[in-house]
């Protein structure tokens, strides 16, 4: 019974009777497709829309008083370096103190943060 089923299922196929019509249902499918993709990029940037002004409203909220900016900069002491091109403990101390004086006169609100350096 089940193979009499296929059989019917596939005998009735459909034949397109001209070329026109092909052409007709492939250019339906296309502009379906196309205006299903549009639809969605406007759905995507309306929420990024949405979203930005939300979060520009939050930061506006939250924003408090500017910290008073201290121009005191640490010194960078020049460490010798040694032959074989390693980095010592000063230098690295060094260069992270003079990133982050940088990021903190540039950029108030960095979260760049060292919480260890761990040797390789």
């Amino acid at each position: 019974m089940a193979l009499n089923l296929l059989t019917s299922a596939t005998d009735k196929t459909r034949e397109f009777s001209n070329v026109g019509e092909a052409t007709l249902y492939a250019i339906l499918g296309f502009l379906v497709v196309f205006v299903g993709i549009a639809f969605l990029i406007f759905v995507v940037w309306l929420v990024g829309k949405i979203m930005s002004k939300a979060t520009g409203q939050m930061k506006t909220k939250v924003k408090a008083e500017p910290k008073p900016q201290t121009k005191s900069a640490p010194q960078a002491v020049s460490a010798p370096q040694s032959s074989d091109d390693e980095i010592t403990d000063e230098t690295l101390a060094v260069i992270t103190a003079a990133i982050m004086a940088y990021y903190q006169q540039n950029n108030p609100k960095c979260e760049f943060t060292v919480k260890r350096i761990k040797r390789i």
